[in-house]
């Protein structure tokens, strides 16, 4: 039978139809049901069978937020289990791919079947890669799952294995528009088929809502916003256009992605933004796309109703459902740069709780990075606090070819010049360097 599916990443519906084959679990007050892996800090998983669980709408528990920094105390201890007890759905970790290792968000585990119980990488997971990743052009597509071999948590104080780790390029989560810029910048948000199914039949009246000035020349049952605006007596602003200030629950991503289309698809929108974006022409826009989203859930109302249903009623009901003020958990949450944020956190943090492992460490015995990438330019000024250092803790200690270490012999080991071991590799490995590359 049906059951209703509401997740904070955004889907929404029947759970047979959206769950998109994903572990799944059910809050114990709304009763609705959500994906496992898109839970802050993987806290639905690994829950006992009679443990509560509520979703973030119904939860108002503290406790049930992941660490931050305030409470990491309790997890400080240098982890001593084993390294895959550490692989979490909703989690972060790193993945390798080719010689780098890339961040990605765990969804589930399996048995591969085909392999004998003792082989070592016999558990593979489910993974979704980060977005801003930059895979080398040779390496093709990532794969949707890897062997679990292939994975490693943030590495939390464990120097040796971080100093082995050659990371590959992405954008960072604090280089990552948020919320707030999502929208200003809304011709990089990707436009999707259905938008154009939604859209498209309906671009003569949306050029007709830019360009045309006069109200009085449209049926207001055709267009909600239109009623809306001479019910108020609204006045134009300086370049003619009506702010209007609802979009329901339509998430920052979404109204991006529909201004999007509208740029793209409407003639003479791209040159005068500033007359649509927030204003008449786009919010009717959002009132079609709500219309076609929820007019099974609309009809059903208007037939409890015993009122008459018609294509008028139906956009009627979607820009009052506009016209609601929804509480902020009911948005689209970025389940994966909330995931890459907090891996991220723990893999740069530079503390006294982090150690040693801490002070720059990833790939030290290991090589370059991607593309000489320095991994750690722009950390927030948050995940870096005074503690003591010792200089033995950026010294690379794996025995480099013998060029390597005669130049670190002669010009940094016996000489008190202050390289940093950022720049001294990459000086080392510079096109210019006649030495051999790692």
């Amino acid at each position: 039978s049906d059951y209703t599916f509401d997740c904070r990443c955004g889907a929404l519906g029947n759970g047979h139809e959206v769950a998109g084959g994903q572990m799944t679990i059910r809050c114990d007050l709304c009763e609705n049901w959500s994906h496992i892996a898109c839970q802050r800090g993987g806290r639905a998983s690994n829950l006992h069978p009679k443990a509560a669980f509520y979703c973030d709408g119904c939860s108002t528990q503290e406790s049930k937020a992941p660490p931050t920094r305030n409470s990491r105390k309790a997890t400080t201890k240098k982890k001593t289990t084993p390294l895959h007890t550490h692989l979490i759905a909703g989690k972060g970790a790193l993945a390798r791919l080719g010689k780098y290792w890339y961040p990605v968000r765990l969804i589930q585990s399996y048995d591969t079947v085909s392999l004998p119980t003792s082989a070592r990488n016999r558990v593979r997971w489910q993974v979704v890669w980060w977005r801003g990743c930059r895979f080398p052009l040779t390496l093709g597509s990532p794969p949707g799952d890897v062997e679990q071999g292939d994975l490693v948590d943030e590495l939390w104080q464990d120097q040796a294995k971080r100093r082995e780790i050659r990371l590959g390029e992405w954008i960072h989560s604090w280089d990552t528009p948020r919320e707030e810029d999502l929208i200003q910048n809304f011709m990089s948000a990707e436009v999707s088929k259905e938008l154009d199914d939604i859209l498209l039949p309906h671009i003569a009246s949306l050029q007709k809502l830019l360009d045309s000035p006069d109200l009085n020349q449209y049926g207001a049952e055709a267009y909600p916003v239109i009623d809306y605006i001479l019910r108020l007596k609204k006045k134009p602003d300086g370049v003619g256009a009506y702010s209007i200030p609802f979009c329901g629950d339509i998430s920052s991503h979404e109204y991006a992605k529909i201004a999007h289309w509208f740029s793209e698809n409407v003639p003479g929108a791209s040159g005068q933004v500033e007359k649509w974006l927030g204003g008449m022409p786009l919010v009717h826009a959002f009132t079609l796309v709500v219309a076609h989203r929820k007019a099974s859930d609309f009809e059903k109302r208007i037939e409890a109703r015993n009122e008459e249903w018609n294509d008028s009623m139906l956009l009627k009901m979607a820009w009052a459902d506009l016209m609601i003020s929804y509480p902020t958990n009911s948005f689209v949450a970025d389940v994966d740069l909330e995931c890459l944020t907090a891996l991220e956190a723990r893999m740069f943090e530079d503390s006294e709780e982090a150690g040693p492992a801490g002070n720059q460490q990833w790939g030290l015995d290991a090589g370059q990075h991607h593309r000489q990438w320095n991994v750690y330019l722009g950390i927030p000024d948050e995940w870096v606090s005074v503690r003591d250092y010792s200089e033995s803790e950026l010294q690379v200690r794996k025995t480099l070819p013998a060029p390597f270490n005669r130049y670190l012999t002669y010009h940094v080991i016996d000489s008190a010049a202050p390289y940093s071991v950022i720049t001294l590799m990459l000086h080392l490995w510079s096109p210019q360097t006649s030495y051999p590359k790692l």
